[in-house]
């Protein structure tokens, strides 16, 4: 299940459609971060349900922190969120589980 723009406004409480662009840049945004970031991103993605339901949820944790952050007040320069960088972590060091 890929993050939609509607899921992503639903998991933000955003109704209308004035800031669709703006949440569909977060999207690329946040997929491109994940490409980088995770090693076998893609493949483990198409390959693994489980991976890919915890990718599409730290999908839409990056979206919500770009979108509730974006005034400016915060530093640039800081990382993501303790949870954003451990969900990175998990999805890092992914090990499909064997089947016996």
């Amino acid at each position: 299940m890929a993050v939609t723009l509607e899921l992503a406004k639903n998991y933000l409480r955003v109704d209308g459609s004035e800031e669709d662009a703006l949440i569909e840049r977060f999207l690329e945004t946040a997929e491109s971060y994940m490409r980088n970031a995770i090693s076998d991103y893609e493949e483990n993605y198409s390959t693994n349900t489980r991976f890919a339901a915890q990718a599409d949820l730290l999908k839409m944790v990056i979206v919500a922190e770009n979108y509730n952050n974006r005034d400016g007040r915060n530093d640039p320069r800081k990382d993501f969120s303790f949870v954003i960088r451990s969900m990175v972590n998990q999805l890092q060091y992914f090990v499909a589980e064997e089947s016996a």
